[in-house]
């Protein structure tokens, strides 16, 4: 005779923040959001945030003789790019969270 196994459904477990997901709750913590606002507005940024954490892989092998040059004029312009980036992406994170704050008190107001 053969037992029926029932599959009970089972609770996700929740899943550490990424880096620009900790990064995002520590912005709305600071302007006194509260844990169901800060879940609700990183659930909605989950694909945003996913796309934003890319990184550049810039291995690249270079002799000797083109290290110098390389030092001097190629490396000073990849670091400012990076900053660059970095700088853009920080000023659409924030804009995005701005308007994830504006949408969700909207729907709050909405739904009384």
């Amino acid at each position: 005779m053969m037992s029926n196994i029932l599959a009970f459904p089972v609770k996700e477990q929740p899943r550490d923040r990424t880096p620009l997901e900790l990064i995002v709750e520590q912005e709305l913590l600071d302007l006194g959001a509260d844990s169901y606002m800060i879940n609700v507005v990183i659930q909605r940024m989950e694909k945003f945030l996913a796309l934003a954490s890319f990184e550049f892989d810039l291995k690249m092998q270079v002799s000797k003789n083109c290290l110098d040059e390389m030092n001097q004029n190629v490396f000073p312009v990849i670091s400012d790019m990076q900053a660059s980036m970095r700088d853009t992406m920080n000023e659409m994170l924030t804009e995005r969270v701005l308007h994830e704050i504006r949408l969700y008190n909207l729907e709050r107001h909405a739904v009384k």
